[in-house]
């Protein structure tokens, strides 16, 4: 029958487009799923820079309960608080004197496929400024 040669010879293009489409389709799922995951990432490190800048608010700059809440909440929202890096500045503040808390993170890319097209990690930051509320004892 002369239809049958037709379709073998359609078959093989059908199946190298299959490859191509269902490729393309499994690098965009990928990529939905990464941007999801950074802008969660993106989401506590603005949670815990807000909580960080209340402790250090309450204590007047920089003390060990602000590393801890931050750590905590880090934790809590699937990041790794030695990878982050906090600056808080200035390390004493007087009563309604400003306090900035900002938290540094490199976010590691999670899906092997996208490495090999974007860079391993992507910078990511958070700042909060807030003012102190801690007052001066007598």
């Amino acid at each position: 029958m002369p239809g049958d040669s037709q379709w073998k010879k359609e078959d093989g293009a059908v199946a190298a487009e299959f490859a191509l489409v269902v490729t393309i389709l499994l690098l965009m799922c990928m990529l939905c799923f990464e941007i999801a995951m950074i802008m969660h990432a993106q989401l506590v490190l603005s949670t815990a820079s807000r909580e960080g800048a209340r402790q250090a608010a309450v204590h007047g700059g920089y003390a060990t309960e602000v590393q801890q809440r931050i750590d905590s909440l880090l934790q809590m929202g699937g990041l790794c608080p030695s990878e982050a890096d906090l600056a808080v500045k200035p390390n004493q503040a007087a009563y309604g004197r400003p306090v900035e808390v900002g938290i540094e993170y490199s976010y590691q890319l999670r899906t092997q496929m996208l490495r090999s097209v974007l860079p391993d990690s992507i910078q990511l930051s958070a700042q909060v400024v807030t003012r102190s509320e801690r007052l001066d004892e007598r």
